[in-house]
């Protein structure tokens, strides 16, 4: 027999997620070939992760994605919803260019949040039109809209709804395996929904064996881990080293004890509340927004209200109210605030902090402790049996409305942005006509130059790129691959088939340097510098004029310059990094990475006789030292040896290395190492010396 009211319940679950996607988005961005509405730095990056990886072929494991950044990646560290890329990677040969499941994903996590909150407040009361109404209050969830408008993977809010809809009705048949498929679902999703759900049924099945860790608790458990281990080998989570999934973060993003009541998630936001005023907080606090809206705030009051004085009859459910008490606790951190005034900063040591940092932005841990208060509200409503208890959840679920109206008009009612990036000068459709592949000079998880090559290579069909933007990486890999091409455009070594971008002022001194000489065309377009190689040809008498205006610091006796990487009037070349290391991100100067890094600077009379590196680290261990060979405008100076405690890398006696016009000192560290490699840090990078300034006698 077919049950009418659950064929009921999955046809107005349709028809709510068509109607908010359409809201959402409207009827033009709908189109899964339309990609003018990806205005946001996320969005773009996870369609180019999606585009290099439907277009590339099948590779083991399954996820592997190298054309999207040029270094080993996989498709589950990006936002792109693995478990979509790899359903529609099937049918890439069927689908039209530049197609996209981003709308069909808006609409799949609508249909499905309403969905699951219905199941959920049924199965507790057992009214159908009290149900439905209180579902609403889940699918104009502040923190499912406001995720879908950053990162649409992290809008399967419905996964924490259909865990606890399990946990809830445990009767049902195939229960382990249910859940086994939702956590190994969430994985290919979003690997921040793996730790909420493995994290509840830890507590779930704990209570549930009668708060004993008994055969069936580890049972349980070890065969849900193992399975879904097995699923991230298979799709490439292991790809990168383990020590790549720690991050910076634990501690900054996180949530403030007043995230329920605060109705802006950053002074830079929308406000969710046309009422309630914006509470500062932090700026990492935005990843534990969790405003619940006027709506739920007034069912708060009215509930203790009628229930002041029977206190004591409430009972408790212990097993939830220790789980909402785990996830704060993991979501406010060691760094604890009440608006804009610190509680508490705990400093953390390392063997604590790093297995935290896996869950860097814990803010987003507050998500199931919004959903079980907004679940335990309902219900105890619901449990007041009063007589006109559909006509007050109406009146709450307009006031709720009401104070959402700001931010609902943002979301649903006005036009999403759309991309207005031109792409005019002849320069872009040349590039897209000669090269194969776009690449800046500066590889980075996050490019200053990739808002607007983003967009260009989302119009257009490249074989590679380096651009990239991605959850994790392999940060020792990207060093590797900075350190030879570094060093291979030192010998004058370029890839033909590639159109750099030169984002760093660093980088154009030093690139003006080598190929000055040579056949290779600098271009600056659309306030770019383009280095196209073998293209000099046509560059145009404005081109050369230019090229030639890259200037050099002129320097005098007794100058002193402080090293700051990408400055405009500095004197570094290729070969640096910033100046962070480990938890410090406030060092001054600049690191050298990898085997050579550049000083240039420019003389109008020969009259120095020392230069004098000044230096704040040198990377190395006690008892080891650090090589460095010293080259002046290609001849050899004289070789170093750094210690732990040495202070500066002192040039005596060069005036006869150095010439008139440009001068070019180039720093040959022989062993850069990695902090990781011997467990200092996280950092990947292959680092030597970190300089923080140059004095010229």
């Amino acid at each position: 027999m077919i049950n009418k009211s659950k064929v009921f319940l999955f046809i107005i679950s349709i028809l709510i997620g068509i109607v908010f996607t359409t809201l959402f988005l409207d009827i033009t961005n709908s189109n899964p070939k339309n990609v003018e509405w990806f205005n946001s730095y996320d969005l773009k990056s996870d369609y180019l992760a999606f585009k290099f990886f439907i277009n590339d072929v099948w590779r083991f494991p399954v996820g592997l994605n190298p054309n999207y950044g040029e270094i080993s990646n996989s498709i589950v560290f990006s936002g792109a919803v693995p478990i979509l890329s790899f359903i529609f990677k099937l049918f890439k040969n069927f689908l039209p260019d530049n197609f996209h499941f981003f709308s069909i994903w808006i609409f799949l996590c609508f249909f499905l949040q309403f969905f699951f909150a219905y199941k959920i407040i049924h199965h507790l009361t057992k009214d159908n039109l009290y149900s439905y109404l209180s579902s609403i209050f889940f699918i104009l969830s502040s923190i499912l809209i406001y995720r879908l408008n950053l990162h649409l993977s992290l809008g399967a809010h419905w996964l924490i709804l259909a865990f606890i809809y399990l946990d809830l009705n445990k009767n049902q048949k195939y229960l382990l395996l249910k859940k086994i498929f939702l956590i190994i679902l969430s994985s290919l999703i979003h690997f921040y929904f793996t730790i909420i759900l493995l994290i509840m049924n830890i507590f779930f099945s704990f209570f549930n064996s009668g708060l004993k860790l008994n055969y069936n608790f580890f049972k349980e458990n070890f065969s849900i881990v193992l399975v879904l281990i097995f699923t991230m080998y298979i799709v490439g989570y292991f790809h990168i080293p383990a020590t790549d999934a720690l991050g910076f973060g634990y501690g900054y993003y996180k949530s403030n004890l007043l995230s329920f009541i605060d109705p802006s998630p950053s002074t830079n936001d929308v406000s969710w509340s046309i009422i309630l005023p914006d509470i500062y907080n932090s700026r990492g606090e935005k990843e534990g927004f969790a405003y619940l809206g006027l709506g739920i705030i007034l069912l708060i009051f009215f509930l203790f209200l009628k229930s002041f004085g029977n206190l004591r009859q409430i009972k408790i459910n212990y097993k939830y109210l220790s789980l909402s008490l785990f996830f704060l606790l993991l979501a406010i951190t060691n760094n604890i605030n009440i608006g804009s005034i610190n509680l508490l900063n705990l400093n953390l040591p390392d063997i604590i902090y790093a297995p935290l940092s896996i869950i860097r932005a814990s803010g987003r841990l507050i998500w199931p402790v919004y959903y079980f208060i907004i679940i335990f509200l309902i219900y105890k409503f619901h449990k007041l049996k009063l007589k006109n208890y559909l006509s007050i959840i109406v009146i709450l679920i307009f006031m709720q409305v009401f104070d959402y109206s700001k931010s609902i008009n943002e979301n649903f009612i006005l036009k999403k942005n759309v991309n207005s990036q031109k792409y005019e000068n002849e320069i872009w459709e040349f590039i897209t006509k000669e090269f194969n592949n776009v690449s800046t000079t500066s590889l980075s998880n996050r490019t200053n130059s990739f808002s607007i090559i983003s967009n260009f290579l989302i119009k257009n069909n490249f074989e590679s790129t380096n651009y990239f933007r991605l959850g994790r990486y392999n940060r020792e890999a990207a060093s590797v691959y900075r350190t030879k091409f570094i060093s291979d455009l030192i010998k004058k070594k370029i890839d033909f088939k590639k159109a750099y971008i030169i984002e760093s002022p660093d980088h154009l001194r030093h690139l003006k340097i080598l190929f000055n000489k040579s056949n290779h065309g600098f271009f600056y377009r659309d306030k770019l510098w383009f280095l196209l190689p073998k293209q000099k040809k046509f560059m145009t008498e404005e081109d050369h004029e230019n090229f030639n205006s890259i200037n050099f610091k002129p320097i005098n006796v007794n100058d002193q310059i402080n090293l700051i990487q990408n400055d405009k009037n500095g004197i570094l070349g290729l070969g640096w990094s910033h100046s962070a290391y480990g938890r410090s991100t406030d060092n001054n100067g600049v690191w050298s990475e990898g085997n050579f890094s550049t000083l240039i600077f420019d003389l109008k009379e020969i009259k120095l006789n020392n230069i004098n590196i000044i230096l704040n680290k040198v990377f190395v261990d006690k008892n080891n030292e650090t090589l460095i060979d010293i080259i002046i405008n290609d001849k050899n100076y004289k070789n170093f040896k750094l210690d732990s405690k040495s202070k500066k890398i002192e040039l005596k006696n060069i005036n006869s290395f150095l010439k008139k016009g440009s001068n070019l000192i180039t720093l040959n560290i022989k062993n850069p190492s990695t902090p990781l490699s011997r467990l200092e840090s996280v950092d990947g990078r292959l680092l030597g010396i970190l300089a923080e300034k140059v004095t010229f006698n």
